[in-house]
């Protein structure tokens, strides 16, 4: 009747926690004020919890919960390529937030010149997280910087990989939807399958 949770698991569930509980100091006891925990990119360096707080922040719940699924879908897909690491998870979220976060500054500062951008949201994460699994289930991936992962191929993770990813992107296009986020994080994915 009940599910047992594997070790494995809590790689999932901490991130889970961590957005459920941004959540709840931010909307149903409002401590901060989403605006202080969101990337701006005028305030990179002044500022620097920005780069991980900016994606365990949500605009509203339909927002938490999309970016909730997208954990899930992680999760399955990881599983289905055969995850033999614990902690893999949180280590691609450090590294993938602190990438994405830098290659949207550079982008904002340098190529856009906009020192204003504001931006929430773990959905970056998750496209890092899919482009990521997209590369691996067509090639596997034994290593992840010095961790064992051993991921395996897997035809179906990576049809099912391509197709969330292609909608994801088409729903970036809507407004008040971020398709730079989104955008640098896929590419934080594919730079951190090479390490």
């Amino acid at each position: 009747m009940f599910y047992k949770i594997s070790k494995n698991d809590y790689q999932f569930i901490i991130p889970a926690l961590l957005i459920f509980s941004f959540f709840l100091f931010t909307h149903i006891l409002p401590v901060f004020n989403k605006s202080e925990l969101a990337y701006f990119s005028g305030a990179f360096f002044q500022e620097p919890h920005r780069i991980f707080t900016t994606h365990f922040t949500h605009a509203d719940f339909s927002h938490l919960l999309s970016n909730l699924g997208g954990i899930i879908f992680i999760r399955y897909f990881l599983k289905e390529l055969k995850l033999k690491s614990n902690i893999f998870f949180l280590l691609f979220i450090i590294l993938a937030s602190s990438l994405l976060i830098t290659l949207q500054w550079a982008s904002d500062i340098y190529i856009f010149t906009n020192p204003f951008s504001f931006l929430i949201g773990f959905s970056g994460i998750v496209y890092a997280s899919l482009a990521f699994i997209l590369i691996s289930s067509s090639y596997g991936k034994d290593r992840f910087l010095a961790l064992y992962i051993g991921l395996l191929p897997d035809a179906k993770v990576q049809k099912a990989s391509w197709v969330i990813l292609g909608i994801g992107f088409l729903w970036s296009l809507l407004p008040g939807i971020s398709f730079s986020g989104h955008f640098y994080g896929f590419c934080a994915g594919i730079i951190l399958f090479f390490f």
